[in-house]
């Protein structure tokens, strides 16, 4: 069953984005982004989470983050990255960082940390 929360999960890479779905998609509404412009778009109130890659085919995700804040979108951000966290521009204001591949467990983890009153069911 569908939960109560949204998350906009922004990633290009088709078969990632489906995987991800898939690990959320019994508990929460997932709306799905492939560019930062379409991020950017979709980005409405109605989101609760954004799972935000840093490398997509039009901006940086961290350019995409950079943006959201300017409009005044306050929604938390989690940034993955195939790239280690560690050599990426720093954003104090994201929830968190988190390397791919994700695995269910962390991407679970992560998503409770941010909304910790939803409940998963691992």
């Amino acid at each position: 069953m569908t939960g109560e929360k949204t998350i906009l999960l922004v990633e290009d890479n088709d078969d990632l984005a489906a995987l991800y779905q898939h690990y959320l998609i019994d508990n929460y509404r997932v709306r799905l982004a492939q560019t930062g412009r379409e991020a950017i778009r979709k980005a409405t109130p109605a989101i609760d989470l954004i799972i935000l890659d840093y490398k997509l085919p039009d901006l940086p995700g961290t350019d995409v983050h950079d943006q959201l804040r300017a409009n005044g979108t306050m929604t938390p951000i989690v940034m993955i990255s195939g790239t280690d966290a560690a050599l990426l521009p720093d954003r104090t204001d994201s929830a968190m960082w988190l390397n791919k591949p994700l695995f269910k467990e962390d991407l679970e983890e992560a998503v409770r940390e941010v909304l910790p009153e939803k409940n998963l069911s691992c």
